[in-house]
């Protein structure tokens, strides 16, 4: 055995067993054989192969450092040594510590209590040692020879005999201080005997399975060193498992390349020979499946039928296969022992094997050959050290770049050299001590004050952080960043780190980038360990604090990782959330391994022979793999899955965690009855679990991206990701980063511009973030920001409150220097060179690759940046810092409600509106319960809008009786004219069931959403709170859906597919237009551009351009003042300041009138004559105008630039007239667009806060202004009849809703024979409604608003309360209005009488309580209902008062009847000028009679058209029936004789029937009669003024009937149908513009002369021109001023004197008023006007006005007259108001002197 171990060892070193070793000179054992250290018996010893390159050099460095170690090992075991033997020294290690040589530990223990200064001197000497003999004493002379002659020699021979013993002495005591170091740090002792050490982890499972000599028991990692048996012999079975496969996988390797392979087939089916099966890892690709699913059954039958507890029932590994176990016991551990140790070496082999082929392609053979390795790739550059070579794990190198590498590699070294520096800091503390004295004397700052490790950040000196800084600032660019590139990466010339010659320098630079990596290790570690526990240091077990600790023994918690939450998610110690968490992780876990396998199997093992779905003919072939799937799979299918999905989770039922381990459904298999197997189960469940959801989420991501799961991600050359690869920007390892898909249209213009932007965002926001950084770091910077202010740095807070502390000035150079940078870098880098360079070469470079890298670097960095100052705003602006811990923040809005009902992590709570910041929680819970419902409904919604979709609709009817399939409803918007109406009623009913039987208080007695449903809530508190906050998320998602879904929908008919697909939508229009920008696109959302007219469509864009314009020059105009104004003098004659002008509209009134002058005269220079409108160019772009608008300037040429431009101005534009509107509104209001809403106390906004409708988000709404006087009277009467005629209308609009859904059934009038199916919709209802309902629902309206529910000034608007005995009344009212009245009106004559004579009396009873009053306003309402049912009026008795009243005093007549806002007093004719109060009384009751009348006649015009006219005879004597009387004026020649008698007798009646002279009430228009008026004088004034209002209305309303009758015919119906009208002519004349059309009122046309109408058109295109010159000689004086000067020089009249308005009239000299007549007499003659001319169409040739394009002329033209006609109606205005008032302008309050004003005192 010796003998042929001896044979195999020679001939394996050198190719023979035989022959004498002199012979064999080209062994490597020749090399070195005279060297230092070779001795007898052994020689030459290099087992490892250091020297078989044959290196001298390298060979004798090696064996110095050898030297050197073995001297310290020798001297380190000594020291173990001699202590235990002769005892410590005496005396003091330390006197001045007190430190005595006997109270030093021996061993490992000492290193702490020597003392600083101890180690220094040790360092110190070790220094001394090291640099004194120099570091290359193997090159000058013999390898540690350093002329010590006590360890050498002078004679050479002896010296080397020393140096040779001392090299074997020394290697002795490395094995022996290795040995004692480990025994000292496992038993606290490296001495004494090993049997006393019972303590040791050593001692545990010494006598296991696998325990041999020489090792013993092996647990490196210990895994072993809690103890516990059953773990250790799980691990040793599973170890004995793994070195079985090992084997067999190890041999599976070697076999084949020894014997060969396999004769035959490996499957004859496939004609698959053993012989072309490759060898290692490429033959997994070509086993067949059904080889694999041999190979898994075999596994699975193996794993399965030995069992899974054999290490519990016996020894690990034993399955009761003797041939590998044995029956007796001793043999069978031995045997055991030894498979355990060979599946060991296995493992390793198998792990090597693997890593060669995959690397290689072969596990054989000479590495040597293997040229085309990515491992050979640098093998030569700087790092590269035997035994790893070259190591790049990542592959950064793959591409071959010798540059990058180089860059990376210096870059490696600067990190390996800070890391090592900060390990050292923290190192060195903690053994040295710090530092004595003072760090910052100033500060009175000592080192021994700094704490060690990451807490010292806080504690250094802000002048600390600036010398940091700065001499990184130093060191960074002295050395200059291209070393990479002009030398050795890292070399900077300091030789003590490198040297001049380069093999040194590069050896130096090796050793320094190998600990510099595992400096960069420690630090991380060091890092990471203090952040979590304080302290980088001591024994974990100390740290009982940490979060680390939490739920330490729970499910999941496995080693080597122990507990890993690091989100932080248990941090609360909330035991019941974790183990819920676990439960769903544990759900989550076993779908995405389902979902993991369902990805693989198929690829692998093949697809399911047979078919999915025989029915549908769908074979499992045919299903393709992956996300591609879904849409295969059959409704059914996805009901199958459905279907189990729900029964898994309702079945396992949802409370495992609480009930008992989390996952634990009862399933055996995956747990077990025994508690620790279960919990292990589950524990590696979970593990595998992660795994699988991290790989799902890849597969998911992957085949979304590429359409599979699977290959080579170069094979996917269509995915989007390829595009713009090369690009700036682009860098690993993330390469090609677009997620939004910005880059998807393959615009390369257009991305070079987005990145341009980026780089430009990038670099502010870097600015700016280090801008919140430094101040909080370095302190600000000294001094005055603005000496003139009186400013310091050190008053400028930090942040967003530093906006409103910049001085203006300091704003201005901001602004001033963005726009040089902006405008002086120009706006298209990224066309003409790289996006970003801007030719300052220290952000890029000369260097086209270098300026790339910079680039790239700096978007990258800038990308940080916009992410972390968007942060800092954000969380500056919500908690006024952006630093610090958020629970200080204790103030903030997000802390109220924190423990409320859908408050979840890691939102918490969420109010971006802020509704909750009053603190109110009663309406808080009330609106959670409000969206809780709608959640709910839309998450149903959501879900009727997918279901249909995958699974298809119900089978079956949805209505058998109407033959309504569930198969015809469409999906989506369009469903809703398919259900039926009875449908539509079961919602409805089922809705209105839910609603109401649950209540709406539920937020008030309980839980909001909690009405007693325990599926989704819980009798368990807690439980119910989950439910109902994921339900709440949930809803919240569901409503964000279904707005979308109905958008979508509405959009384009389906809310669901490509969007590409929707060809037809008006969203298609105009698409590649100006101002069509992402992400919006053209948005229209009004349809102006649905009649596709392009040039209409131009000419809004040009219009909205210049109002955009406009409108940004005015919120600057508004937004500029604030900071700064002009100095000196806005009018220097006028003495007018800028500093006087105020902000905003009230700058109106202080502009002088030559301002205004100049602006006006600007604006028509730009308009007229400098920027006029060209169709033939783009909107907004002008010929003569160049950038900025400058004219005649430079233009920037036609393309994408400009373009761009247009579009940003427009949507620029689009946001300022947003704007500037709301600063008008603002302004309007309250007097200033700015400030804090809360400082505006006197805005009359302000008023009824608190009362009914004051609801948020608007508050108190009142627009008109209609509340400003205070009255809170009016308020409420106002109020209450909002909610009146807001009640009506809501009955009106569902009475326009439920028809379309739902009729009644049954006849609305038997005796009619009308069915309620037969009343048409809407309006077109009003026709056929019977007169009786009209009856009854007058009667019904009157009885509730005069009787059943009348106003209480004690109570609410439209809160009115009913006592029984009025609901008693109420009940009776409403059966005698709605049947008694029914009766009167179709009863018999006597009937009629009986019931009038039963009524009569109770309308004249007298009022004497509440309750005889409403039973007399009852009586009323029916005695009204029975007058007009006969179509009788009687007069009834006058009860009240026939004195006279009281005359009081008026100012002019603004208290009389008739004066109610918001007009006031009205009397337009001046009628009441002369302050008769006589006059006006009569006119009063004149105008209520016309009233009256009116009123009649209106509603003589408009009841049959809706009620129908009356049945029988008008004239039975004539046999003339009311349905033969036309409506309308037709009537008139149609009523007999004896009719208009009777008519005009009734008249004369009530005219002469009562004392109507002066003081009189009917005088007054009282004429009695208690309906109309009332026997309160107040409510009888508000009755008679109210209809004095409606009177009004009625008498404009019967004049437009009148006058639409005698032009029509009739005075209702469509206007289309009026074609033979006389308004229908000279439709497309000049003048018809929308949305008016043809406009002649007075029917000047009817006759239909064209001659006529021109000549009419053309004089009022004068009058109009007149008017407007009228109009402006009104507005200019009071705006712009008088002209200086004389305007008669010979009278002395100045321009000055002469008044404006009427009253210039008298002043103007007659020459002045015969040179207006002359010229007007000029203007008039000096053309032909006559018909056919230009100047008949008012064209006199004035270019200006007109135009030479008869369109543009047509279009100024009409612009002009209907300019015109308001000018007329202007000039009236200003001439009547000059006439009453004296003056067309100011504050009517001002005008005492009017005769509105006038006072009659009597």
């Amino acid at each position: 055995m010796m003998a042929i171990i001896g044979m195999f060892f020679q001939d394996g070193l050198t190719g023979s067993a035989w022959g004498d070793w002199a012979n064999y000179t080209a062994s490597p054992l020749r090399a070195f054989e005279s060297e230092l250290g070779v001795q007898a018996p052994v020689g030459f010893w290099d087992p490892v192969g250091f020297t078989s390159d044959g290196d001298v050099s390298t060979f004798k460095r090696r064996r110095s450092v050898e030297l050197k170690h073995g001297r310290i090992s020798m001297m380190a075991a000594m020291g173990y040594i001699t202590p235990e033997i002769t005892g410590k020294l005496p005396g003091f290690l330390s006197p001045s510590a007190g430190l005595k040589f006997a109270d030093i530990p021996n061993g490992l223990a000492a290193v702490s209590k020597v003392p600083v200064a101890g180690w220094a001197q040790i360092a110190a000497y070790f220094g001394f040692v090291e640099f004194s003999g120099g570091f290359e004493d193997y090159k000058t002379g013999t390898p540690g020879d350093y002329g010590f002659k006590v360890l050498t020699s002078s004679d050479p021979e002896e010296k080397t005999k020393k140096l040779s013993a001392e090299l074997a002495n020394g290697r002795l005591a490395m094995m022996a201080i290795i040995g004692m170091f480990f025994q000292d740090g496992l038993t606290g002792s490296a001495w004494g005997d090993w049997a006393n050490y019972t303590a040791s982890p050593l001692r545990a499972f010494e006598s296991e399975l696998g325990v041999q000599a020489p090792v013993g028991f092996w647990d490196p990692v210990g895994f072993t060193s809690d103890g516990d048996v059953s773990t250790f012999k799980r691990r040793r079975s599973v170890e004995l498992k793994h070195g079985r496969i090992s084997m067999m996988a190890a041999m599976g390797y070697i076999t084949p390349e020894i014997t060969g392979k396999l004769p035959g087939f490996l499957s004859p089916s496939a004609g698959l020979k053993f012989a072309d099966i490759p060898n290692g890892l490429a033959a997994v690709s070509k086993v067949p499946v059904a080889g694999w699913a041999q190979i898994a059954a075999y596994f699975g039958f193996v794993e399965f039928s030995g069992g899974f507890e054999d290490y519990k029932t016996g020894t690990p590994g034993d399955y009761g296969f003797k041939v590998l176990t044995s029956s007796d016991p001793e043999e069978k551990t031995k045997k055991l022992s030894a498979e355990l140790a060979n599946g060991r070496l296995a493992m390793m082999a198998i792990i090597g094997m693997f890593f060669q082929d995959g690397l290689t392609g072969s596990a054989w053979g000479d590495w040597a050959n293997y040229t085309a390795s990515p491992l050979r790739a640098f093998e030569s550059e700087l790092g590269v050290q035997a035994p790893v070579g070259f190591w790049d794990p990542v592959g950064f190198t793959s591409d071959g770049d010798v540059s990058t590498f180089k860059r990376r590699r210096s870059v490696e070294l600067k990190h390996g050299r800070i890391s090592m520096m900060a390990a050292m800091g923290y190192i060195t503390p903690e053994i040295t001590g710090k530092l004595p004295g003072f760090l910052s004397p100033s500060a009175g700052l000592k080192f021994a004050d700094i704490p060690n490790g990451l807490a010292a950040v806080s504690k250094v000196p802000v002048a600390g952080w600036a010398q940091i800084a700065a001499y990184f600032g130093f060191v960074e660019f002295s050395g200059g960043f291209e070393d990479y590139k002009t030398g050795t990466p890292g070399d900077y010339g300091f030789k003590v780190l490198t040297s001049s010659d380069p093999e040194e320098k590069t050896k130096k630079l090796s050793a320094e980038l190998a600990n510099g990596r595992l400096a960069m290790m420690a630090i991380i570690g060091m890092f990471f360990q203090d952040g979590l526990t304080g302290s980088a240091w001591g024994d974990w077990a100390n740290y009982t604090a940490s979060p680390l600790r939490a739920f330490e023994s729970e499910l999941g918690v496995q080693a080597p990782v122990g507990f890993w939450d690091p989100v932080g998610f248990t941090s609360d110690g909330d035991v019941s959330t974790f183990k819920r968490r676990r439960s769903v992780e544990l759900k989550h876990g076993r779908i995405s391994m389902m979902a993991a396998m369902g990805y693989i199997t198929p690829e692998i093992t093949g697809k399911l022979p047979g078919f999915l779905s025989p029915s549908a003919g769908l074979k499992f072939a045919d299903i393709p793999n992956g996300l591609a799937a879904v849409s295969k799979v059959p409704v059914a299918g996805w009901a199958q899955i459905a279907a189990y999905f729900g029964f898994v989770e309702f079945s396992g039922g949802f409370e495992d965690y609480k009930t008992g381990t989390p996952g634990d459904y009862g399933f055996k298999v995956l747990t077990s009855s025994d508690p620790e197997e279960k919990t292990k189960k589950l524990s590696a469940e979970l593990a595998n679990g992660r795994l699988a959801m991290m790989a799902i989420i890849g597969m998911f991501f992957q085949d979304g991206l590429t359409g599979s799961a699977w290959g080579d991600w170069a094979n996917y050359t269509a995915s989007p990701l390829r595009a713009f690869e090369s690009e700036l920007g682009v860098q690993a390892p993330v390469g090609f980063w677009d997620p939004v898909g910005f880059t998807s249209d393959g615009d390369v213009s257009t991305f070079k511009r987005r990145r341009s932007v980026e780089l430009k965002h990038g670099r502010i926001s870097m600015m700016a973030a280090m801008g919140y950084i430094t101040p909080e770091i370095t302190g600000k910077l000294p001094g005055f920001l603005s000496p003139s202010a009186g400013l310091k740095f050190a008053d400028i807070p930090n942040g967003l409150a530093a906006v409103s502390k910049v001085p203006v000035a300091g704003w201005a150079q901001i602004a001033a220097y963005f726009g040089f940078v902006e405008f002086s870098g120009g706006f298209e880098d990224y066309k003409t060179g790289t996006p970003g360079d801007y030719g300052f070469k220290v952000l890029t470079s000369s260097d086209p690759e270098e300026k790339t890298k910079k680039l790239s670097a700096e978007l990258a960095n800038g990308r940080l940046a916009m992410m972390a100052i968007i942060g800092m705003f954000f969380q500056d602006g919500l908690t006024g810092s952006a630093w610090g811990d958020w629970a200080n923040y204790t103030a903030s809005p997000l802390r109220a409600f924190e423990s409320e009902l859908g408050v979840q992590a890691p939102v918490g709570f969420w109010d971006p509106v802020g509704f909750t910041s009053d603190g109110d929680v009663s309406t808080f819970k009330r609106r959670r319960s409000v969206e809780l419902k709608h959640g709910r409904i839309s998450m149903m919604a959501a879900m009727g809008y997918i279901t249909p979709e995958i699974t298809g609709k119900l089978p079956g009817f949805l209505s058998p009786s109407a033959g309504l399939k569930f198969a015809d409803i469409p999906n989506g918007l369009a469903a809703v004219s398919k259900v039926p109406v009875a449908g539509w009623a079961q919602i409805a009913a089922y809705f209105g069931f839910v609603e109401f039987s649950g209540g709406f208080e539920d937020y008030k007695t309980g839980t909001p959403g909690d009405y007693g449903f325990k599926v989704l809530t819980s009798s368990d508190p807690e439980e119910k709170t989950k439910k109902l906050s994921a339900e709440l998320a949930n809803g919240r998602l569901a409503m964000m859906a279904i707005i979308g879904m109905f958008f979508q929908d509405g959009l384009t008919g389906s809310a669901w597919g490509d969007w590409a697909n929707y060809t037809a939508s008006p969203l298609r229009a105009f698409e590649n237009e100006l101002g069509v920008q992402a992400p919006v696109g053209f948005f229209d959302p009004f349809g102006l551009t649905k009649d596709g007219d392009a040039e209409a469509f131009q000419r809004r864009r040009a219009t909205e351009l210049k109002n955009g314009r406009v409108a940004m020059l005015a919120t600057m105009g508004y937004i500029a003042p604030e900071y700064s104004r002009f100095p000196g003098f806005c009018s220097p004659s006028e003495g007018v300041k800028f500093a006087d002008l105020p902000n905003g509209l009230a700058a109106l009134g202080k502009v002088p009138g030559a301002g205004w002058m100049q602006i006006l005269l600007f604006l028509g220079l730009v308009e007229k004559a400098l920027y006029t409108y060209d169709p033939s160019r783009q909107p907004g772009d002008y010929k003569n105008a160049g950038v900025l608008g400058v004219p005649n300037g430079s233009t920037m040429a036609p393309g994408e630039g400009r373009n761009r431009k247009l579009n940003s101005e427009l949507a620029n534009g689009r946001l300022a007239m947003m704007a500037i509107i709301g600063m008008f509104f603002q302004d309007g209001l309250t007097g200033s667009a700015w400030g804090d809403w809360a400082n505006y106390t006197d805005s009359p906004l302000r008023a009824f806060e608190n009362e009914t409708g004051v609801q948020a988000p608007v508050g108190y709404f009142d627009p008109l202004g209609m509340s400003k006087d205070g009255d809170v009277t009016t308020f409420r009467r106002r109020r209450e009849s909002e909610l009146k005629n807001g009640r009506v209308a809501m009955f009106a609009a569902m009475g326009y809703i439920v028809p379309e859904y739902f009729r009644f059934p049954g006849y609305l009038s038997p005796a009619k024979s009308l069915k309620f199916s037969e009343v048409p919709n809407g309006l077109a209802a009003l026709g056929k409604v019977p007169f009786t309902g009209w009856v009854q629902i007058f009667l019904f309206c009157g009885m509730v608003d005069f009787g059943l529910y009348r106003a209480d000034e004690s109570r609410d608007p439209g809160d009115y309360a009913m006592s029984a005995s009025r609901a008693t009344v109420a009940s009776a009212a409403a059966g005698m209005a709605l049947f008694g009245g029914a009766a009167f009106v179709s009863s018999a004559p006597s009937a009629r009488t009986g019931h009038l004579r039963a009524t009569a009396p109770a309308s004249a009873a007298p009022v004497t309580a509440q309750s005889s009053g409403f039973e007399a306003n009852v009586a009323c309402m029916a005695v009204a209902g029975a007058a007009v049912a006969s179509c009788l009026s009687r007069k009834a008795g006058s009860s009240g008062s026939s004195g006279s009243r009281q005359l009081v005093a008026l100012t002019a007549f603004e208290n009389e009847l008739g004066v109610q806002a918001p007009v006031g007093f009205w009397d337009p004719a001046g009628f009441t000028a002369d302050g008769s109060t006589e006059n006006f009384a009569r006119r009063r009751q004149t105008e209520l009679k016309h009233g009256r009348i009116s009123m009649l006649a209106t509603m003589g015009y408009i009841t049959p058209e809706i009620t129908g006219k009356f049945p029988g005879y008008l004239s039975p004597s004539a046999g003339l029936k009311f349905a033969d009387v036309p409506n309308g004026l037709a009537a008139i020649s149609k009523v007999p004789a004896a009719g208009w008698g009777q008519i005009l007798a009734y008249m004369a009646f009530c005219e002469v029937s009562q004392d109507q002279s002066a003081g009189t009430p009917a005088a007054a228009g009282d004429f009695g009669f208690k309906v109309l008026t009332a026997s309160d004088p107040e409510a009888k004034k508000t009755k008679l003024a109210a209809e004095l209002a409606n009177g009004r209305l009625a008498m404009m309303a019967i004049i437009g009937m009148f006058f639409q009758d005698g032009l029509t015919g009739s005075a209702w119906g469509d206007w289309a149908n009026y074609t033979a009208s006389p308004l229908r002519a000279f439709e497309n004349e000049l003048g018809v513009q929308a949305p008016v059309g043809f406009w002649d009122p007075a029917g000047f046309t009817a006759d239909g002369s064209t001659e006529n109408f021109a000549r009419r058109r053309q004089t009022e295109l004068k009058h109009g021109r007149i008017s407007m010159l009228a109009t402006m000689g009104y507005i200019t004086p009071e705006i712009t001023g008088k002209f200086p000067g004389y305007l008669s020089p010979s009278a002395g009249l100045k321009f000055a004197d002469v008044p404006n308005g009427l009253a210039a009239i008298s002043k103007v000299p007659a020459a002045g008023w015969g040179q207006i007549l002359a010229y007007m007499a000029f203007c008039e003659v000096s053309q032909d006007q006559s018909a056919g001319t230009p100047a008949a169409a008012g064209d006199f040739g004035f270019k200006v006005l007109t135009a030479s394009d008869p369109e543009a002329k047509k279009t100024k033209l009409a612009a002009e007259l209907a300019n015109g006609r308001l000018a007329m109606m202007a000039i009236i205005g200003m001439f009547f108001q000059d006439g009453l008032t004296g003056s067309a302008w100011g504050d009517w309050a001002n005008y005492t002197a009017s005769p509105l004003r006038a006072t009659d005192k009597m």
